[in-house]
């Protein structure tokens, strides 16, 4: 007699491998799972500025960055025709918000969050059709895509939480370094210590992957749940090793 455990993972999958062969016809669903990903992406950048400002209130001295080198300055600076004179005037030294610093840092990053999530449903994709193809898997590219799309849908999850730990974790500390590298160093030591809840999260979503692409496997490419289950579970122990890097 199956146990409880067997019994609830296996109508889990059941209801996986039925729920894609629903949206077998309905493919602007995958496309816009991805599009949800991405957004989230591109939301937990700002939502991680956010935190940075809301919850340092810091300012340390730091060079000018609009200020040229001295040597420029030495050189050129008394020149009134040239193009150093001006900032050359101005000090060499300023005082910065290092919350709205590390959220203007953030944002820098908002680009890469909406191409990288794209980019990362491709390679997942294809790595996925490769590991169906060598199991004996019959489906095609594009089905390996959608398993692959709803898959990564799991990982808003991930974001909220990871926006989450790092705000309480800033929120919950004294930031009082007086430089940028002393302030660095107590906001990582503040994040590190969100570790476990942190991988705790990591292996709640890939629990779920690992529902999702198995179910996709098994509509798609025709594979038998144990043989499903084993290239799914390749995916998930990298994707679990990484999050515990």
């Amino acid at each position: 007699m199956p146990s409880p455990l067997s019994s609830l993972v296996n109508g889990l999958l059941d209801r996986s491998r039925a729920g894609f062969r629903r949206i077998d016809s309905h493919q602007a669903f995958t496309v816009g799972a991805v599009v949800l990903v991405t957004l989230a992406a591109a939301l937990s950048v700002v939502g991680l500025g956010a935190a940075f400002d809301a919850t340092i209130d810091r300012e340390v001295t730091v060079d000018n960055p609009d200020r040229p080198p001295e040597s420029t300055c030495e050189a050129f600076g008394e020149d009134d025709d040239s193009v150093f004179a001006e900032q050359c005037d101005q000090p060499e030294r300023i005082d910065v918000d290092v919350g709205e610093r590390l959220r203007s840092a953030a944002g820098d990053y908002v680009a890469y969050a909406l191409i990288g999530v794209p980019i990362w449903w491709a390679i997942f994709a294809l790595a996925l059709h490769g590991g169906a193809r060598l199991g004996g898997g019959a489906g095609s590219v594009g089905d390996s895509f959608v398993v692959a799309a709803w898959a990564i849908a799991a990982e808003v999850v991930r974001m909220v939480a990871g926006v989450a730990a790092v705000w309480y974790a800033l929120a919950t500390t004294t930031v009082d370094g007086v430089t940028m590298e002393a302030i660095t160093g107590e906001i990582t030591a503040a994040i590190s210590a969100m570790q476990g809840p942190l991988l705790a999260a990591s292996a709640v979503v890939i629990a779920v992957q690992w529902v999702v692409v198995v179910g996709g496997l098994e509509a798609y490419h025709d594979l038998d749940r144990s043989v499903a289950g084993a290239v799914a579970g390749v995916f998930a122990l990298l994707g679990f090793l990484v999050a515990a890097v």
